[in-house]
């Protein structure tokens, strides 16, 4: 007991570090955990707002940048084959939008799996010139990060926390009497 005694007292700092990042991880999957628990909204989108990135970014209450992020995620989607085809009978292809739009809302469970899966976005656009209903569930990449762990260096371990913005990443290394050093980081490439 009195060994490890010392060795908490002799570690104070490292430790008060290590239990702080393992706090900040827990909040984080805390309310990722209870966001999952938000149901998700459809939007109506005619095809003239998702051609224009500013238009789109008003109606949906996006960034500028997520706004083209959907648009680009919209237009990789569509020069491949859907998932899953969906039919309901209505008059013309707007009211079948507005028929889709509600049964997204209110999670029916006549809808296919597909539909219903969890996304940031779910945009129900009536593709007039095809005569159809098209749904986008679009999942946005998430710009803010936290990171914890540790670095090691010349057989030195340095408990580590970080946060990333972006593509823009700064890490912070901390031993026994306070931060060791730092690093900066930039994204150069994703795929």
């Amino acid at each position: 007991m009195g060994k490890v005694k010392l060795y908490l007292t002799q570690h104070k700092n490292a430790i008060t570090v290590i239990i702080g990042a393992i706090a900040v991880v827990l909040v984080v999957l805390i309310v990722g955990h209870s966001q999952d628990k938000i149901p998700q909204k459809a939007d109506i989108v005619l095809t003239d707002t998702l051609n224009n990135s500013t238009a789109l970014s008003n109606k949906l209450n996006v960034s500028p940048s997520d706004a083209v992020k959907i648009q680009r995620e919209i237009h990789s989607v569509q020069q491949k084959e859907p998932v899953v085809s969906y039919y309901v009978q209505a008059p013309d292809v707007n009211t079948a939008a507005k028929q889709t739009q509600k049964a997204i809302n209110n999670h029916e469970l006549s809808l296919p799996l597909a539909i219903n899966e969890k996304s940031d976005k779910t945009i129900v656009n009536p593709n007039e010139a095809a005569q159809k209903v098209d749904v986008y569930k679009i999942n946005l990449n998430k710009s803010h990060k936290i990171k914890s762990g540790v670095t090691v260096i010349d057989n030195k371990i340095y408990p580590t926390v970080g946060y990333q913005a972006g593509q823009f990443e700064g890490l912070v290394h901390f031993k026994d009497n306070g931060i060791k050093g730092a690093s900066i980081l930039l994204t150069v490439k994703e795929w």
